[in-house]
């Protein structure tokens, strides 16, 4: 019997022990959602796809409609706020942007605004993140829908978003506070309104005809001192439903007070 006894617990310790090693040994779930250790943004996992990107009834510019495959990355769920970028500003000695102190647009919960591509791309390149291409952007911004207007549907209204005259749930003259508004089918906060949001290509009138149909992505690093016109979307505090598609676009060379930006990272 104490033979059997020692066997039986022999068996009953090597099967726990496999049980632990087959669920150590597993591999983990990636996290859906994480935050960033240096500027403590909270990002979302935009899941891997594809798309059909531009619009068949908005500008020249958005056709035509072609498909586009992208690789999973992480979003940040907010725009870059003040108080974020005035870390930023605090850990490198870089300059404080033009509007830091204007009450009507300085809140700490803010989007930081008249900050133009260079100063995106510097924050980002700080925060150990990027800022999205065209296209991961739109993608992005459709929260999964298929063929829908807007982020949320194919209509957007003052209880969606901050833009034009103030109204309804969007009480703000000049910019909200970010997350004001329901977030779109990737948990994204104010994808339409409030700010523009610079992306990382160069603009082209040509781009939906001649840009790779496959993981789009055109660099990482902060581009030469050539200066070109770059790609905004999103539309902005000022604007007008038409600016608040998921596939307008906007370009510019320097930057505004409706001018603002989020991050991304690979995933």
């Amino acid at each position: 019997m104490r033979i059997v006894g020692i066997l039986l617990v022999s068996v009953v310790s090597v099967g726990m022990y496999a049980c632990t090693q087959s669920e150590e040994g597993s591999p983990a779930e990636p996290s859906t959602e994480i935050v960033s250790e240096v500027d403590g943004n909270t990002m979302v996992l935009i899941p891997a796809g594809t798309f059909q990107m531009g619009s068949t009834t908005g500008d020249s510019d958005e056709q035509p409609v072609h498909t586009v495959t992208l690789d999973a990355f992480y979003m940040d769920t907010h725009e870059v706020t003040n108080a974020r970028y005035q870390k930023f500003v605090q850990s490198t000695g870089y300059s404080q942007p033009p509007l830091s102190h204007n009450p009507r647009f300085n809140a700490p919960d803010a989007p930081v605004v008249r900050v133009n591509w260079r100063d995106a791309a510097a924050y980002a390149a700080w925060a150990n993140k990027r800022l999205p291409t065209e296209a991961e952007w739109e993608y992005a911004a459709r929260g999964g829908l298929t063929g829908k207007q807007y982020p949320n549907g194919d209509i957007i209204t003052y209880a969606d978003a901050n833009f034009g005259s103030v109204g309804g749930a969007d009480r703000w003259k000049w910019t909200a506070p970010v997350g004001s508004f329901p977030p779109n089918g990737y948990n994204l906060y104010d994808m339409g309104g409030n700010v523009w949001e610079w992306c990382f290509d160069e603009y082209s009138s040509e781009f939906y005809s001649i840009s790779p149909q496959n993981n789009p992505r055109f660099g990482r690093e902060i581009a030469p001192d050539t200066e070109n016109f770059r790609i905004l979307r999103g539309g902005g505090w000022g604007g007008s439903p038409e600016d608040l598609r998921v596939a307008d676009r906007w370009y510019h060379l320097s930057s505004g007070s409706t001018i603002g930006f989020r991050c991304v990272r690979d995933f």
